[in-house]
C-alpha cells in the first residue's frame, strides 16, 4: 500500500468527527489535572511567600522552591504526555473508544515518551554542538555570507528531514504499544523510510492551512483589517473564546491526522514484510 496524503488528511476528519466526544473528554480531564496537580504544588510554596521569608535573590529563590519548581515542570510534562497518547489511542481504530481504558493505557505511556523526550534531547545538543563548531569554522575560513545562508538552510532542512522521520513516534508508543523508548524511535524512523516527501508535504500544507485561518478569525475578532479602530472588549473577549475553540479543534484534529498516517504506514510496513518473506 502505497502513503497517499490526501486520502490520511480526509481519513483525519473522519477520525476526529467519528470520536469527538471521548476526545474531548480526555482533554479536559487533561486540563484540569494539570491546572489541580500545579495548583497544588504551587499552593505548597505559598506560605513561604506570604509570610515574608522568601529570599531575596534569584539563586536564593531558586535554591529554596528549585525542587518545587522542578516536579511542577515533571508534573505538566507527565501529564501532558498522558492526554496526548490517550487521545492518539481513541484516534486508532485497533482499540475501543473508552475513555478510562484511553486514560490508563496513556498513563502507562509516560515513562516510555519521558525515555524518548530525554535521548532526543541529547541526540539534538550533540548534533547542534557539532553542527554549529562545524558551521563556525567553516565560515571563519571563508569569511562567506552566502556560504553562511546555504549551511544554515541545509541545517533547517536536515531539522525537517528528521522531524518527518520521527513524526510516528507518538502512535508507535501510544498505539503499537510499543515500551523501549529505543525501540519506539527505530520504528518510528523505519515506519516513514521512503514517504519523508509526502509528509512533509501534509504537515506543510496542515500548518499553512491552520495559519491562514488563524489570521482570518484574528482579523474577524479583532478587526485587524481596520488598523485605525481600537478591538473593544467584546472583541477580545470573542477572540479568546474563538481560539480556545480553534486550539482545542487544530490539536484534536492534528493527533487524528497522526493516527491516520499511522494507519496507513502500519499496513505499509507490515506489506513490506509480508512481501520480503514471502
Amino acid at each position: 500500500m502505497r502513503f497517499s496524503g490526501s486520502r490520511a488528511l480526509s481519513e483525519a476528519f473522519q477520525i476526529m468527527l467519528a470520536r469527538i466526544g471521548p476526545l474531548i473528554a480526555v482533554s479536559i480531564i487533561g486540563y484540569l489535572a494539570i491546572f489541580a496537580l500545579s495548583g497544588g504544588l504551587m499552593a505548597s510554596m505559598l506560605p513561604g511567600i506570604l509570610s515574608g521569608a522568601q529570599p531575596g535573590s534569584p539563586d536564593a529563590m531558586l535554591a529554596q522552591y528549585g525542587g518545587t519548581i522542578f516536579l511542577l515542570y515533571l508534573v505538566i510534562y507527565a501529564v501532558s504526555f498522558a492526554q496526548q497518547a490517550a487521545m492518539c489511542r481513541l484516534c486508532s481504530d485497533r482499540h475501543a473508544t473508552s475513555i478510562g481504558g484511553a486514560i490508563s493505557a496513556g498513563v502507562k505511556c509516560v515513562p516510555t515518551l519521558f525515555g524518548v523526550a530525554i535521548l532526543l534531547l541529547i541526540a539534538l545538543f550533540a548534533l547542534m554542538l557539532v553542527a554549529s563548531l562545524g558551521m563556525a569554522g567553516v565560515v571563519a575560513g571563508t569569511e562567506s555570507p552566502g556560504l553562511t545562508f546555504v549551511l544554515g538552510l541545509l541545517m533547517l532542512i536536515g531539522f525537517i528531514y528528521v522531524f518527518a522521520r520521527l513524526s510516528m513516534i507518538l502512535p508507535v508508543v501510544a498505539i503499537d504499544d510499543v515500551r523501549n523508548p529505543i525501540t519506539a524511535i527505530g520504528n518510528a524512523w523505519r515506519m516513514t523510510g521512503g514517504n519523508v516527501m509526502r509528509l512533509v508535504l501534509v504537515f506543510l500544507l496542515i500548518s499553512v492551512v491552520m495559519g491562514v485561518l488563524f489570521m482570518v478569525l484574528s482579523a474577524l475578532t479583532l478587526g485587524s483589517f481596520n488598523p485605525g479602530a481600537a478591538p473593544s472588549i467584546g472583541n477580545m473577549i470573542g477572540f479568546g473564546a474563538l481560539m480556545l475553540v480553534f486550539g482545542l479543534t487544530v490539536g484534536l484534529y492534528f493527533l487524528a491526522l497522526v493516527a491516520a498516517i499511522h494507519r496507513q504506514l502500519a499496513d505499509t510496513s507490515v506489506s513490506a514484510v509480508e512481501d520480503t518473506f514471502a
